[in-house]
């Protein structure tokens, strides 16, 4: 049994105190003890104790005072009640007043394990909720729309008009523009649906798109050992994002199409019809109407996700954005006060960023790991025209010795950019720069780069 650390009892009887006492504190438990309610909250208020076994009647109060005291100190201290008087109006007012439960005297010590290892488990259980609703809600954070030009006011609209409904929603744009982020904003604006699933549709081989999509069978191809609920099934009720659909197999896309009109899917290897109930997003950063034409994509389909149509614009087409993202991302990185001057702004407000908010969020991140001081400078960007060369040159006139780069920070800017060029490839960065493949691999760690 998994123990809780700590345990106040509060009881007037001091024989059955230092019994049980006694007995918790031979099954590895802490335990301190009081004989009056003051006396039980004066305890609790120094050391908070995970689970207090709490009499009903004290000498100075009520144990279900003690019981609201308590829970006001500290709301998920668990309070078992031990009680010569058990009725229904009282266990009704214990768990009104937030008791986890409560054993009536005389109980046995199994007994009472019993109901702390329930209580283990419910501590356990709330842990557990409560971290996963701390990282949803950091995920939502580092995922939420930054901006405020026009351009960002007519995504929110789009975005609000998006979630009124139902209606499938087919958003393009260039990589890197956040078109997951729109998807995840549009889900989380619709109150009647929980459930929230992406898949990449460009990830998955083409042999498992149908098992992942659908599910399968026990013994329906070989590796088949147990039956398997497909990506649709496990979001009936809630949202599916299909990630990059444009990549799906042209002759996959029928099979997509009926479960689209029918509402419903077949598993691989039955022949049993299982109705889904699935709010459709999908993303792409093909030019749909081109696929079309190549055939490489079914204009039945296109009509059936494309319901309501949104494009996301690239980042070139609304550098007022530009700040105010530099600005979420680089306190995001640092986590501290930095300055952006307002001479790099107006540098990255020219740039045209082909890998739109995803490159500036890497440029960003790479450019806290060479910081130096509180200010970021243009040596720290390394941003590139279209013809390779570097951006933002020093101006030579009055030129302060505090913008000139060191060697190690050269060093280190000329690493990350070969590493950049070959897609995070370390033998051949390493052939690249004409280094080993150790040096290369010491200086990345050095550079917290893995």
């Amino acid at each position: 049994m998994k123990k809780i650390s700590d345990i106040l009892i509060i009881d007037d009887d001091e024989l059955l105190t230092d019994s049980l006492s006694d007995f918790l504190i031979a099954k590895g438990f802490r335990v301190k003890a009081a004989h009056n309610g003051k006396e039980g909250i004066d305890i609790f208020e120094r050391q908070q104790s995970t689970l207090v076994l709490l009499d009903q009647e004290l000498p100075d109060m009520r144990g279900i005072e003690v019981c609201r005291r308590i829970l006001d100190i500290n709301p998920n201290t668990k309070i078992l009640f031990i009680t010569a008087y058990a009725t229904i109006e009282y266990a009704v007012d214990a768990m009104q007043a937030g008791a986890f439960n409560y054993l009536s005297k005389p109980f046995e010590l199994d007994e009472l394990l019993i109901t702390i290892d329930m209580a283990v488990k419910n501590v356990h259980m709330e842990g557990k909720l409560r971290v996963q609703d701390y990282e949803r809600k950091k995920e939502k954070e580092e995922k939420r729309l930054v901006g405020s030009s026009e351009v960002m006011k007519r995504i929110r609209e789009q975005i609000a008009l998006a979630s009124g409904s139902d209606a499938n929603v087919l958003i393009t744009g260039e990589t890197g523009v956040g078109k997951n982020v729109v998807a995840e904003a549009i889900h989380d604006l619709q109150d009647r649906r929980e459930t929230f699933l992406a898949i990449n549709c460009s990830a998955i081989p083409e042999n498992l798109i149908e098992a992942e999509y659908f599910g399968y069978e026990k013994g329906a191809f070989t590796g088949a050992d147990a039956r398997r609920e497909g990506i649709f099934e496990l979001a009936d009720g809630g949202t599916l994002l299909l990630d990059e659909i444009g990549e799906i197999p042209i002759h996959l896309q029928s099979k997509l199409l009926t479960v689209l009109e029918d509402k419903s899917i077949r598993r691989i290897g039955s022949g049993r019809i299982i109705p889904v109930n699935v709010r459709i997003i999908a993303t792409t950063n093909q030019d749909m109407e081109k696929a079309i034409q190549d055939r490489r994509f079914r204009q039945d389909l296109y009509y059936r996700l494309a319901v309501f149509n949104m494009r996301i614009p690239p980042l070139r087409e609304h550098p007022k954005d530009i700040p105010e993202i530099a600005d979420y991302f680089v306190k995001k990185f640092l986590r501290r006060p930095i300055s952006v001057p307002d001479s790099h702004i107006e540098q990255m407000k020219k740039y045209p960023w082909p890998g739109n908010v995803r490159e500036l969020r890497n440029v960003l991140e790479r450019a806290s790991l060479l910081l130096r001081g509180d200010e970021i400078r243009p040596a720290d960007l390394l941003l590139q025209d279209d013809s390779g060369a570097r951006l933002g040159k020093i101006d030579q006139e009055g030129l302060n010795t505090e913008n000139i780069s060191t060697l190690e920070e050269v060093e280190m800017r000329h690493i990350l950019s070969a590493f950049d060029l070959c897609a995070g490839n370390k033998s051949l960065t390493a052939r690249t720069l004409g280094i080993s493949l150790s040096t290369l691999k010491r200086k990345l760690k050095e550079m917290h780069i893995r």
